[in-house]
């Protein structure tokens, strides 16, 4: 792999304040899909416009290829990176990276299922991590909800593979549900539960399984928190809560 190249890195470039305004305009939404095998790149191309043949996808071979687009053309709304390098390598490939493209979304696709990976590539500023096992129905989900401004790791990594989760999963989580009852105490405890692990970009399904409850009680909970937060939907709802700990 190629590494992230320094010199010559592109300028920040302006956004859209609000990026939300891509999908009530009905504008384009722009993906640069990266990998240096071409066959994943067209696979991944093919799976994004089965999925949703609204979305524009371009394809790069590496991050130099990426920044000579961007500068030619800063309208692309988001990067969907597959990233082959394992352990602290990863992470210091993807934190080059997001400090030489910082005025777009990165998104992480991975080979791999790592907590580890996951948290240090989060914590490098991309706004998703996607192990290769994810659902391509989700990935694009997911694509739209990092345009709008959210962000996502699977539900699995964050909170463990045991019921309980890990302690560092667990500690985030409680974390973030601590500044939604500061922010929001008409929710109930179950409600700001909820809303914690939607603001994580998690389905209903993922919430259910995370919370040990079935998938219906999860949408009816959904539908109080927007209900009280005045939220138009459970993207705006999710986007409140994530800006608390942004």
């Amino acid at each position: 792999m190629k590494n992230v190249i320094g010199k010559g890195a592109a300028k920040p470039m302006a956004r859209d304040a609000d990026a939300i305004s891509l999908f009530r305009e009905n504008r384009p939404v722009r993906v640069i899909v990266t990998d240096e095998r071409r066959l994943c790149r067209e696979c991944l191309r093919l799976l994004i416009a089965t999925f949703d043949p609204s979305l524009e996808v371009a394809e790069a071979n590496d991050p130099a290829e990426i920044l000579t687009m961007l500068n030619e053309d800063p309208g692309f709304s988001v990067v969907l990176y597959n990233l082959v390098v394992r352990g602290e390598e990863g992470v210091e490939f993807v934190r080059g990276l997001r400090s030489s493209v910082p005025d777009i979304p990165l998104i992480v696709l991975c080979d791999f299922d790592d907590p580890e990976v996951m948290r240090g590539v989060m914590a490098s500023g991309a706004k998703a991590f996607l192990p290769s096992t994810t659902p391509s129905s989700v990935m694009v989900a997911v694509l739209r909800l990092v345009i709008a401004g959210g962000t996502y790791a699977p539900a699995n990594m964050v909170l463990g593979e045991s019921p309980g989760g890990t302690a560092t999963g667990t500690r985030a989580r409680g974390d973030r549900e601590a500044l939604i009852e500061a922010h929001f105490p008409q929710l109930t405890p179950r409600q700001r539960h909820v809303l914690a692990l939607l603001s994580h970009g998690y389905m209903n399904r993922d919430i259910a399984g995370a919370l040990g409850m079935c998938e219906n009680t999860v949408k009816a909970h959904v539908k109080q928190v927007m209900r009280k937060l005045n939220a138009s939907n459970r993207t705006q709802a999710a986007l409140m809560a994530d800006r608390l700990v942004a």
